[in-house]
């Protein structure tokens, strides 16, 4: 039995590798499709055929026997979504800043600051 085990350790690690590939991979184009569908029309219309296309690469992969293959599919897919998330945040940083800067000038007036008391809360009744 222990030299069963031995003689298949190689097949049973390949098995086990093959399927952690699939597992990232198939969870790699399922994050892929819903955040593509969050960010709806904030992404361009080329990124999004790229990314869609690697969704379907990704796919694709999942029936194939080499595990390589499937993380080389997913790598390429999350590669291009980084690229994706990044114009998404420098933009949505933009944003922000032209917001801010124009915000910033009229939060910044002079007499808008309440002013702070210091005081103390004192019982005066006495219980019995």
């Amino acid at each position: 039995m222990v030299s069963d085990a031995e003689a298949h350790a190689e097949e049973d690690r390949r098995q086990r590798e093959l399927a952690e590939a699939r597992n990232v991979a198939e969870n790699a184009a399922y994050q892929a499709e819903k955040q593509l569908g969050e960010l709806g029309d904030k992404v361009d219309p080329s990124s999004k055929e790229e990314i869609e296309a690697a969704i379907k690469e990704v796919r694709d992969s999942l029936t194939s026997e080499d595990a390589a293959e499937i993380r080389s599919k997913s790598d390429a897919l999350q590669t291009a979504f980084q690229k994706v998330s990044e114009q998404i945040y420098a933009q949505a940083a933009q944003e922000q800043a032209a917001t801010t800067s124009t915000d910033g000038a009229s939060q910044n007036g002079a007499g808008d600051e309440e002013e702070v008391v210091d005081a103390e809360v004192v019982d005066d009744e006495k219980t019995s």
